[in-house]
């Protein structure tokens, strides 16, 4: 009997000590997009050396399923640039076992990765690709928004300013002792702002459109400051977003009949001016798809590529008459034959990412231009910016 009671109070101090260990805990935290329905995030918690996301799994209505968790599953934050590997699961299996889930059953698992670095509160799950498991759900979610503030950092007391001592006064019938002066307050830092135009990218007329922007760090900042918006002028298209020195912010820009713009924002010491120049959603229009990564000389598409992709993905459902080409580039240095074949290969993985969330593929077409068509054409050296996605809107 004693022997049990120990244990329970050793089981009782564990779990104790594991719930003193969490520094910041978002209970159903607000999620943009999530691959499957039947999966959600019940909660997230941060400790000092772990992001802990409990998930809730519902089986289909009629005919079950199976789950499994991918061990090179990551968390990705700030469009991609930073990444956090996958840890542990608890009460689902790893790798290439399977659990088979009962029609309407219930399972609750949570997945470890390493600690979100302070500062960071929107990231995805990108846990497997929908079209590499058939009849597996994957568990990505997209704009998972947590609490997770920056750190104050301890700063050192300045040492107090010394007692200014009053000059002699010259003599008069009645001298008198100066007064003392008064210590003025240091000034504050001015509020400074973005601004900018919001345009037609093509007939550089201004665009009516929703500017949303939330601040990510500062320095008085524990960077978990809710979204604001605001709206252009409409006469010329100006915006003015009130902020701090020394501060970053996270600015996306929205239109209807354009393609929208999102852009990380830093302020220094003086005004920060950002014009956006949208697409429109027009016949011929053409745009260079952003963030897609390829690993070096490989056409696989990066999990950092997924956000931009499913902008793209959500502007085809909203406009389902809209067909268009995807025309691949690679850099000018390499053999023609062998670039050709990749930026082909690359358009088509392109293709069939859209194709995988439910955009028919005959609205979609694919061409490879390998190093035919370059931005830059300097001789002897790389350029990074010949190496593109574009697309081409085909039909409105």
């Amino acid at each position: 009997m004693l022997t049990r009671f120990l244990v329970i109070i050793g089981v009782c101090a564990s779990l104790l000590a594991q719930a003193q260990a969490v520094e910041y805990s978002t209970p159903q935290p607000r999620v943009d997009d999530a691959n499957d329905p039947a999966v959600i995030i019940s909660r997230v918690d941060l400790t000092a050396q772990y992001t802990i996301i409990s998930m809730r799994f519902r089986g289909f209505a009629r005919s079950g399923s199976n789950i499994q968790f991918v061990p090179t599953a990551k968390l990705y934050a700030n469009d991609g640039a930073r990444s956090f590997k996958f840890i542990k699961a608890e009460n689902i299996p790893v790798g290439q076992r399977t659990r088979s889930v009962n029609a309407g059953e219930q399972v609750e698992f949570v997945a470890y990765f390493e600690r979100l670095d302070p500062g960071i509160q929107t990231f995805d799950l990108f846990e497997c690709s929908d079209r590499s498991r058939d009849g597996i759900t994957c568990f990505n979610f997209w704009g998972v928004h947590v609490t997770n503030p920056l750190k104050r950092q301890r700063t050192q007391t300045p040492p107090p300013a010394p007692r200014q001592v009053p000059r002699p006064t010259p003599a008069k019938p009645t001298p008198k002792p100066d007064p003392e002066p008064v210590q003025t307050p240091a000034a504050p830092v001015p509020t400074l702002a973005i601004k900018g135009i919001v345009r037609d990218a093509k007939t550089g007329k201004p665009v009516l459109a929703t500017l949303t922007y939330r601040l990510l760090s500062g320095a008085e900042s524990y960077g978990n400051a809710a979204p604001d918006s605001i709206r252009t002028n409409p006469q010329d298209g100006t915006y003015q977003i009130p902020g701090d020195a020394l501060t970053v912010w996270d600015v996306s820009v929205s239109a209807k009949g354009y393609f929208g713009q999102r852009d990380t924002v830093s302020i220094n010491l003086t005004e920060k001016t950002v014009n956006f120049d949208l697409v429109p959603i027009v016949a011929g229009a053409k745009i260079t798809l952003k963030n897609i990564y390829f690993a070096q000389s490989k056409y696989e598409l990066q999990a950092e590529s997924f956000p931009e992709l499913d902008r793209l993905v959500t502007v085809m459902r909203q406009n389902p008459t809209m067909t268009i080409k995807l025309e691949g580039h690679t850099d000018i240095i390499g053999d023609f034959d062998k670039n050709l074949e990749l930026s082909r290969n690359r358009v088509q993985s392109v293709r069939q990412y859209l194709t995988s969330k439910g955009i028919e593929a005959t609205r979609v077409e694919a061409v490879g231009y390998g190093h035919s068509r370059p931005i830059n054409s300097t001789p002897g050296k790389p350029h990074p910016e010949n190496r593109r996605v574009e697309m081409v809107i085909t039909k409105v």
